[in-house]
């Protein structure tokens, strides 16, 4: 309550701003939960038993993870003859849908990052305004000093709870980024490997 009252508004913005994002980095946390190395392996169970023959519907059931759902549908239309042209144009539609949910937000997280020092600075000025403000209006030279460095030292509280705010948001901001592309990377691979296993399939049928 003392940072508040010293800082002023611009504290209040930021305290919000960092309790928005972390919000937002605790619910990316969960969401990424889905798409754990667990799953990941979980799929390329699939894919493998698909490959020894097994129909989709004869693999676990992908859940509501919409990954897996993705990847038990693109097999299920490899099965039926569907021209695979068109399954894998569909595939990658819908698995960009699902990379777009899985990027959803971070750059919120990113925002805070940015917009945390930005707010600090802005504090720091509008706090060394009111300084000199006083100052100017001061007949005397003793009271001056004084209130200078008070003046001052009280300013840059909001330049440091800016940097407070933007470093570890930062870190969270790449956190979230680096699961991110580790995702998109195994979906690729996967769905990729999911239409050579089906000419591995096919040749084997001939």
């Amino acid at each position: 309550m003392q940072l508040i009252e010293l800082g002023g508004p611009v504290v209040v913005a930021l305290l919000l701003l960092s309790v928005a994002g972390l919000t937002v980095f605790l619910f990316k946390s969960v969401q990424y939960l889905g798409y754990s190395r667990g799953r990941f392996r979980r799929a390329e169970g699939l894919v493998n038993a698909w490959i020894a023959g097994a129909a989709p519907q004869q693999t676990p059931r992908a859940g509501a993870n919409p990954y897996l759902r993705l990847l038990v549908a693109g097999m299920d239309w490899l099965d039926q003859g569907i021209d695979p042209g068109q399954v894998r144009d569909e595939l990658t539609r819908q698995g960009q849908m699902v990379l777009a949910r899985v990027n959803s937000l971070n750059g919120f997280v990113e925002l805070v990052a940015y917009l945390a020092p930005l707010g600090g600075l802005l504090g720091t000025v509008l706090g060394m305004i009111d300084v000199f403000q006083g100052l100017a209006d001061s007949a005397t030279s003793g009271p001056q000093t004084g209130a200078l460095a008070s003046g001052i030292w009280e300013a840059l509280l909001t330049t440091v709870v800016g940097l407070c705010v933007a470093i570890p948001f930062t870190l969270m901001h790449a956190l979230l980024e680096g699961r991110a592309k580790r995702i998109r990377i195994r979906m690729e691979d996967q769905l990729s490997r999911l239409f050579t296993a089906d000419l591995y399939r096919v040749g084997n049928a001939v």
